[in-house]
């Protein structure tokens, strides 16, 4: 148990009267951010579910995923990071001068 002139860490919700309001809070902005990832980065979750092992779960999982990638797609709430990708891509590509690019495999 602290006493008052203890510190307390910033991250303790503690179990006083504002215990239900700081729950509520975190419980939002978990939600929040959960949506707001499933929408704009669907194609790093397809992607993860492609890589587990097959089963029929992984198979419907898998379905499941590429439609609602293909859905934000269409409605362009992922044009965004495929731009920042694609940009990405690029600058990972460049070459400067007479560099040649690594062909060891390694």
């Amino acid at each position: 148990m602290a006493r008052d002139h203890e510190l307390h860490s910033p991250v303790d919700i503690g179990s006083g009267p504002h215990r239900g309001p700081a729950l509520a809070w975190a419980g939002v902005t978990i939600a929040v951010a959960t949506i707001a990832l499933l929408c704009a980065n669907a194609g790093a979750l397809s992607g993860w579910i492609d890589e587990q092992d097959p089963t029929p779960l992984q198979l419907r999982a898998s379905e499941l995923a590429q439609g609602w990638t293909d859905t934000m797609d269409r409605i362009g709430v992922s044009t965004p990071r495929r731009t920042l990708h694609m940009w990405w891509k690029k600058a990972q590509a460049a070459r400067f001068g007479d560099e040649a690019p690594d062909t060891s495999g390694g």
